[in-house]
């Protein structure tokens, strides 16, 4: 019987709160599901107007997030706010904020997050953050700065995935976490099937040092 598609690539996977159809827009539910399903990763998805919620609800239990270990939150990528408000929002959380460079890559406000700073690079629907250049110009703003790859982002960008390599080649000491969901070629996300986690294994045997957060669930039909 051939190996899971899961065991052969590792198990080095946690879970963005985002990947939870049902409860990703209630924290509590999302938090709690996370902690029942155990994952040992845990990225908090403020996207679409989240943030407050999420905000109020760590002033509000501060233990809310206790067994996880690692946390990180992804800052809103569309908001009404200026990317200075929102840095001024997350600077106090004691984790990692992933960033969108097309939104953040050019505030200055972040460089107070320090090493708690983490842009991801961008998909096909994007102008800015794609590929190397774009990222190093960023990078170089902020040399304290991580890296998350989204593998998924590099397909709708490359289909041979030449470019995750290139940007792992160029940025690999400074990854910090990874990004792997099924997605569409306009980078609508879709469940994770074992034909996409094949497709990745490659980068991801490169990236086993870093947590592997899923941006959506596995599909039920993957071994």
């Amino acid at each position: 019987m051939a190996q899971p598609v899961v065991e052969r690539v590792g198990t080095a996977f946690g879970i963005a709160t985002g990947a939870f159809v049902t409860e990703r827009d209630d924290w509590p539910a999302a938090i709690g599901r996370a902690r029942r399903e155990r994952w040992r990763w845990l990225e908090l998805t403020a996207l679409r107007g989240r943030l407050g919620s999420l905000l109020r609800l760590l002033e509000a239990r501060p233990d809310a997030l206790e067994g996880f270990e690692r946390v990180s939150v992804h800052a809103p990528a569309r908001t009404n706010d200026a990317p200075a408000e929102i840095v001024g929002l997350v600077e106090h959380l004691p984790f990692d904020v992933v960033l969108h460079p097309d939104v953040y890559g050019a505030e200055p406000a972040c460089g107070r997050l320090g090493a708690r700073a983490v842009f991801e690079n961008m998909d096909v629907a994007k102008r800015f953050g794609r590929d190397v250049d774009d990222l190093r110009d960023v990078l170089t703003a902020f040399p304290e700065a991580g890296l998350c790859l989204d593998v998924a982002h590099v397909w709708t960008n490359d289909r041979t995935l030449r470019l995750g390599h290139e940007l792992i080649d160029a940025f690999g000491g400074r990854l910090r976490q990874l990004h792997v969901s099924g997605i569409e070629g306009d980078g609508t996300h879709r469940p994770t099937t074992s034909a996409d986690l094949e497709l990745y294994a490659r980068l991801l045997e490169r990236c086993r040092h870093v947590p592997w957060l899923l941006e959506s669930e596995i599909a039920q039909d993957t071994p």
